[in-house]
């Protein structure tokens, strides 16, 4: 064989198993079990725990997936690189244009240390009960559950759509989806059970759907009314920080110990509902996790407008 069909040769090789190669098994033992989740990607994380419009609440997306384990439990690398620390119980290791981060973490490695895949961190940390892991590839966070990466995770229970919730424009003010009017802003109410439940005092969290979409009160998109506008979910990377409060709504509050939590995801803001009329309407929701398992609603809502003053 010649050089140059060696060399296509290997990069053939190279490219069929590049998608494989970027798998990597669970931070904790055993390795190759599947462990319970607490916390999901992009989940809300405020300083009280919910979404509201003040601004001393620092709000912002969760840059990883919370694996429920006991204290002391030792942490391993998934990836081989250097370590370094970006809090004083973090470790991240980064081995090119890849980043793993293991936070509540108290380290037993080195800043500028070299690490081997499958060497021990350290352990979780007193009060912790979990290790978050966060994935950063060229710069931008990732979501650790999509196909190829952690491994093994399964995932055959799809998310959960509650219902619609109706805001009056611009406040916290809800509004009975049996009797809506003047200018509304809509959300949803939906959530994604996790696929293996954690233990007490976290067995009843709820996490958040990967992707969220919507179709109704128009039957085409060439036209929208001044000031309205539509949203939709997608939690593939992580969002920017500063759009805490363009994704969720009033409303929306965090799992904590024994307290399950409440998402709720903005669809639509800013709509006249004279233009429905008045009368029975419905919205079609999808929400979808992060392995493609999906749930479609019609939830359904009432226009019910005071008539206009007769002249």
């Amino acid at each position: 064989m010649s050089r140059v069909l060696r060399i296509v040769a290997v990069l053939a090789g190279a490219l069929a198993v590049a998608p494989a190669a970027t798998a990597y098994p669970w931070p904790v033992r055993p390795f190759d079990v599947q462990h319970p989740i607490r916390g999901a990607f992009d989940d809300p994380r405020s300083l009280r725990g919910s979404v509201d419009p003040t601004t001393d609440n620092p709000l912002s997306f969760h840059d990883g997936v919370d694996i429920q384990a006991p204290d002391g439990t030792p942490v391993y690398a998934v990836a081989p690189g250097i370590a370094s620390h970006p809090s004083a119980s973090a470790v991240a290791v980064s081995g090119g244009w890849v980043t793993f981060g293991y936070w509540h973490v108290v380290s037993i490695v080195g800043s500028g240390q070299y690490v081997s895949s499958g060497q021990l961190l350290g352990y979780v940390r007193p009060g912790a009960g979990h290790v978050h892991l966060a994935e950063k590839r060229f710069g931008a966070y990732v979501n650790p559950l999509r196909r190829g990466a952690l491994t093994p995770y399964r995932d055959a229970t799809p998310p959960v759509v509650r219902g619609l919730v109706f805001y009056r424009c611009g406040a916290r003010t809800e509004i009975p989806a049996t009797a809506v009017d003047g200018c509304i802003d809509i959300a949803v109410d939906a959530y994604d059970p996790p696929s293996l439940a954690p233990k007490p005092p976290w067995s009843d969290v709820v996490l958040a759907p990967a992707r969220i979409t919507w179709t109704g009160l128009f039957t085409t998109n060439a036209w929208r009314p001044v000031g309205f506008s539509t949203q939709t979910v997608n939690f593939t990377s992580l969002l920017a920080r500063s759009a805490v409060r363009d994704v969720y709504a009033p409303g929306t509050r965090q799992n904590q110990a024994n307290a399950v939590g409440d998402y709720r995801f903005w669809l639509a803001r800013g709509f006249a509902s004279r233009l429905l009329g008045d009368g029975a309407h419905a919205l079609w929701v999808t929400a979808s996790d992060i392995r493609g398992n999906a749930t479609t609603r019609a939830l359904a809502f009432t226009v019910a407008n005071e008539p206009p003053p007769e002249p």
